[in-house]
């Protein structure tokens, strides 16, 4: 990685209750991370009441701490919005990090100031090429990074039980073929499915219609159940129904070193090239692709841990390339 001589002084914002993205990026920018949320997490009716006291908040992080570049999460936009001023007001820089929901529909209503804070970053992290486009093409700079494959927490135990465990990966988004996945634990009763997510989200006639090889674990704790889950599993399953969806279980699968069945998407093909089974989402694709993460389990095994390596290296080098276009002073104006 080049060396920068003077890397600057950096801060990680992002609005929510916890952030493995903004998490990992702290750390590796040897900066400080301030999760900033108040009310209840993605629930639309509150989102004016929360933005205003997250936006207080925020903008008192950053004078009392002073940073010199700001990382922030982008959704929501506003966070960036915020950042943005406090940057204009003291002379720091900031990058945006999307997530690829930034660009769904739901978000369309508010692209002129999306257009405006991008232009303004420094530099917009996105997930692959798809996405740097369409930032370039509002005029802001972009730079693809994915993971860096960071070893989780060990986490506490979990308990799992006799032959082959499956955790999928979920967070009941309408992009998941959650419904494809019980009818898949229903032909396969020998396998144990540990499905995640928070179940208020479902009704609960939904969860008792689920065959008994399924386990709907709740959310859980990131840095203690969760990746005990995931050390405790044979393979680790994430689906997703879009394309140019970086998933931030798969990272974490990788991570880990397990196996990873993933959806057949050429992006997705592209981030996880080894260690992988991909299937569409239908019932009788998931099921084989499951059936052969069973069968090569202790290959792919190696082929992840050896996708880690590779993919390490490879970000070390955007990582020192992100520092340096934020420390070039003779960058992007914020006037």
């Amino acid at each position: 990685m080049k060396m920068i001589p003077n890397p600057p002084d950096w801060l990680a914002v992002a609005w929510a209750p916890y952030s493995r993205m903004s998490d990992t990026f702290s750390k590796e920018l040897n900066g400080k991370l301030y999760c900033i949320h108040y009310l209840r997490f993605q629930f639309p009716l509150h989102a004016p009441i929360k933005y205003i006291l997250q936006a207080f908040r925020t903008l008192q992080v950053l004078i009392a701490e002073k940073p010199q570049a700001v990382h922030v999460q982008n959704p929501p936009f506003v966070a960036g919005l915020v950042v943005y001023f406090y940057c204009l007001l003291f002379g720091a820089r900031y990058v945006l990090h999307y997530h690829s929901a930034a660009f769904g529909k739901e978000w369309r209503w508010a692209l002129p100031l999306q257009k405006f804070v991008a232009r303004k970053a420094a530099t917009n992290i996105v997930t692959s090429k798809h996405w740097a486009d369409i930032v370039s093409s509002w005029g802001g700079h972009a730079i693809v990074m994915t993971d860096p494959y960071l070893d989780l927490p060990e986490g506490e135990p979990f308990k799992v039980g006799p032959g082959f465990n499956l955790a999928f990966v979920s967070t009941f988004a309408p992009d998941e073929p959650l419904e494809a996945v019980l009818e898949v634990a229903r032909q396969l009763p020998e396998i144990n499915f540990y499905i995640t997510g928070d179940k208020r989200k479902k009704p609960e006639s939904f969860f008792a219609t689920a065959p008994p090889n399924v386990t709907f674990t709740g959310f859980l704790d990131p840095d203690r159940e969760y990746p005990g889950l995931l050390r405790a599993v044979d393979a680790v399953m994430v689906l997703t129904t879009r394309d140019h969806t970086l998933q931030l279980g798969g990272c974490e699968t990788v991570a880990v070193g397990k196996p990873l069945i993933t959806s057949e998407w050429p992006y997705l093909r592209e981030v996880f090239p080894k260690g992988t089974v991909y299937v569409r989402e239908t019932a009788d694709n998931i099921r084989d692709g499951i059936l052969e993460a069973q069968r090569n389990q202790e290959a792919l095994a190696k082929e992840i841990l050896a996708l880690r390596q590779e993919s390490r290296e490879a970000w070390d080098i955007q990582l020192g390339l992100l520092n340096e276009i934020v420390a070039n002073k003779n960058g992007k104006s914020y006037t």
